[in-house]
C-alpha cells in the first residue's frame, strides 16, 4: 500500500493534477472566505464552507478521472495485477493519495476560524464541523470518482460521469418541492433504481444476465409490492432520492447538527465506493 501511496502523490504533482486541484480549492476557499467573512463580516464559516462545494466540481474530476482510467488506457494497470500487493491495498493506496491532496485545502481552511477568532468570532466548534464535513463529502465524492474511473479507460468519460455525480447530488434538495409524491412516482423511481443497479453490475461484470437479473428483481418487486401495499408507495419518493441527497446531509452536519446518520451517511459513500472499486478491478485482474 505504501509504495502504491508514494507513487500515485509523485504522478499527482508530476503531471500537474494535484497543483491544480489543490490551487483551485485553495482559490475558491480564499474567495468565499474574502467575500463572507472579511468582507460581509459574517462571524462563522457555514455560508463560506457551503459555497465551497464548487470545489468539488474541479477538483474531484482532475483527481480521480485518471487514477484507474489513465492506467488502463496505456496498459499500465497490468504492473500493478501483477504486483504483490493484494487490488485492496492498491485501491486504499491510490485513495489515500487522492485524500492527502484533499487534506491539504482542509489544512488551510482550518487557519479561518482562528483569523475569525482574532475579529472576535466565538464559533470555532461550529466551524470546524464546518470544515469537516465538507472534507468527509470531498472523500465520498473522490471515493465514487475512484470507482467510475475504474469502469472506464476514457479519462474524459470519467470526468464528465463524476461532474454529472457531484451535479445530481448537489442540486437534488432543490427538486424536493415540485416532485410529486403519489405513489406511482415513487414506483417509478425505485424501478429506475433497478435499472441502475443493473447497469452498475454490468459495468462491473459484464455479465448480462446477472446485470438483468439484479435490475428486473428490483423492478418486479417494486410492481409486486406496489400491488400489495400502494399506501406504502406515498409520499416515499423524497425519501428513496435522500440515498443521493449529499447537500441536505451536508447543511445538517455543517449547521451543527452533528448526528450519527449524517456521520455514516458519508462514510457509508467512502466504504461502498472502495469496495464496488475492489470488486471492479479483481473482475478485470481476472477477466
Amino acid at each position: 500500500m505504501g509504495a502504491v501511496y508514494r507513487k500515485e502523490m509523485r504522478g499527482c504533482f508530476t503531471n500537474m493534477t494535484g497543483a491544480i486541484a489543490v490551487a483551485a480549492s485553495l482559490l475558491i476557499a480564499g474567495l468565499m472566505f474574502r467575500y463572507y467573512n472579511l468582507y460581509y463580516g459574517v462571524l462563522t464559516l457555514h455560508y463560506a464552507v457551503s459555497n465551497c462545494a464548487l470545489i468539488f466540481y474541479i477538483v474531484v474530476p482532475i483527481l480521480s478521472m485518471r487514477v484507474f482510467a489513465e492506467e488502463r488506457r496505456q496498459r499500465t494497470d497490468q504492473l500493478l495485477f501483477t504486483s504483490p500487493e493484494s487490488v485492496f491495498s492498491i485501491v486504499m493506496g491510490k485513495y489515500l493519495a487522492l485524500v492527502s491532496i484533499l487534506a491539504i485545502p482542509t489544512a488551510v481552511m482550518c487557519f479561518f476560524p482562528l483569523i475569525m477568532r482574532a475579529f472576535g468570532a466565538e464559533t470555532l466548534g461550529w466551524d470546524y464541523a464546518c470544515i469537516l464535513a465538507w472534507f468527509l463529502m470531498g472523500a465520498a465524492y473522490l471515493a465514487v470518482g475512484m470507482f467510475i474511473s475504474s469502469c472506464t479507460e476514457s479519462a474524459v468519460i470519467a470526468a464528465i460521469l463524476s461532474i454529472l455525480f457531484v451535479f445530481l447530488t448537489q442540486m437534488l434538495s432543490g427538486v424536493f418541492t415540485i416532485l410529486s409524491t403519489s405513489a406511482v412516482t415513487a414506483l417509478l423511481f425505485l424501478i429506475v433504481l433497478g435499472g441502475l443497479a443493473g447497469l452498475l453490475m454490468y459495468f462491473m461484470t459484464k455479465h448480462v444476465l446477472i446485470s438483468a437479473g439484479l435490475g428486473g428483481g428490483i423492478a418486479a418487486a417494486s410492481v409486486i409490492g406496489y400491488l400489495v401495499r400502494p399506501d406504502w408507495f406515498s409520499g416515499r419518493t423524497e425519501s428513496i432520492l435522500r440515498v443521493l441527497d449529499f447537500s441536505t446531509h451536508f447543511s445538517d452536519f455543517a449547521g451543527g447538527s452533528l448526528s450519527i446518520g449524517n456521520l455514516l451517511f458519508f462514510v457509508s459513500y467512502i466504504v461502498i465506493g472502495i469496495g464496488l472499486t475492489v470488486q471492479s478491478i479483481e473482475k478485470r485482474r481476472w477477466s
